[in-house]
């Protein structure tokens, strides 16, 4: 049966989602709360690729961080890189030893079956929230410092339930603002 890319675009016009297409891939990207890419922007961008005749479907978050194949901390971050895997059951991180790009990867075989919306839909907002939930852990390994995964999933906890009750409040989040002492308002 295989996948297309077709058929994957049709589930990102299903949700909603902006996208681009390229030759063998579909580029799209997502808002996150904790991660911050290169440039300090709060955002990961995801690429979807069919190989081997639609048979192999892979969903890759390319350029994540750059760890130097000679860093002091290199026990640190891949300890940290691994537990992240351990933990999280979907993605995997790979590293490129010759030029310490580092990403997160989803991916497995297809053979005779498919993918169908749902599944590719939960292997892409589960690769956007691990990358999320861990960043603080992964960030603070790279940086040189001792990473505690409990406490970063504590935190990713901690952001979940305050967006919770602030959904539940009915209280837009773009709308906060928070004055020079760091007392939130709300704007009407």
């Amino acid at each position: 049966m295989a996948i297309t890319l077709s058929t994957l675009e049709s589930y990102m016009v299903d949700e909603g989602l902006k996208y681009s297409q390229h030759d063998d891939y579909i580029r799209t990207s997502f808002a996150t709360d904790l991660y911050r890419d290169q440039d300090g922007d709060p955002s990961v961008f995801i690429i979807a690729r069919v190989e081997e005749d639609g048979e192999y479907f892979k969903l890759m978050a390319p350029n994540l961080y750059h760890y130097p194949p000679d860093g002091e901390n290199c026990s640190e971050v891949f300890r940290i890189l691994l537990g992240v895997c351990w933990r999280s059951k979907l993605i995997k991180y790979e590293y490129d030893e010759r030029d310490g790009e580092i990403r997160a990867i989803v991916e497995f075989p297809l053979e005779d079956g498919t993918l169908t919306g749902k599944q590719f839909l939960r292997c892409l907002n589960g690769l956007v929230q691990i990358i999320d939930e861990y960043h603080a852990a992964i960030a603070t390994a790279i940086a040189g410092g001792q990473a505690s995964l409990d406490e970063a999933e504590d935190t990713a906890d901690n952001i979940r339930k305050a967006e919770k009750v602030l959904r539940a409040a009915g209280v837009d989040r773009n709308r906060m603002a928070a004055d020079p002492d760091g007392i939130l308002r709300f704007e009407e």
